[in-house]
């Protein structure tokens, strides 16, 4: 009987080794620099990792919403990309889209930051048969 328990748990140790062994080998991973920086940033957050560019991009959960963050090679945080509630919008950009596309309704918002800490907001808009993408300053004004 010994002997029988041993083998389970010696069966289910190995099996468990190769699962944990393959699964690591799905995700890209990042180097030692990004994941510290990331770990600084974003502390236990679980990411996924892709290679872009030269660059690392990680997709995560930041505050419950989606979020993209793209690292150099050192470790260094290049920018990050959130999804927030389109009333999270500046003031003065929910002002002019309601005012230049009253039938429009806002399909997606994002708050872009750089590494500088500046902000931008994006919001697209569906229109009867398009979508538009609009992008305000931190302050609301229209970009582009």
């Amino acid at each position: 009987m010994a002997k029988f328990i041993f083998a389970s748990i010696l069966f289910c140790c190995v099996t468990m080794a190769f699962a944990q062994g393959n699964e690591m080998s799905l995700t890209p991973v990042a180097p030692d620099a990004v994941l510290k920086g990331f770990i600084r940033d974003y502390s236990d957050a679980k990411v996924t990792w892709k290679v872009t560019e030269d660059n690392y991009e990680g997709a995560f959960k930041l505050n419950g919403m989606p979020a993209t963050v793209w690292y150099d090679s050192t470790g260094h945080r290049m920018k990050i990309v959130v999804d927030i509630k389109a009333d999270q919008l500046p003031t003065i950009a929910l002002s002019y889209i309601d005012r230049n596309y009253p039938k429009a309704k806002i399909a997606r918002a994002q708050k872009w930051t750089d590494d500088k800490k500046v902000s931008t907001f994006q919001a697209d808009i569906k229109l009867a048969t398009e979508t538009k993408t609009l992008m305000f300053t931190s302050r609301g004004d229209l970009i582009k």
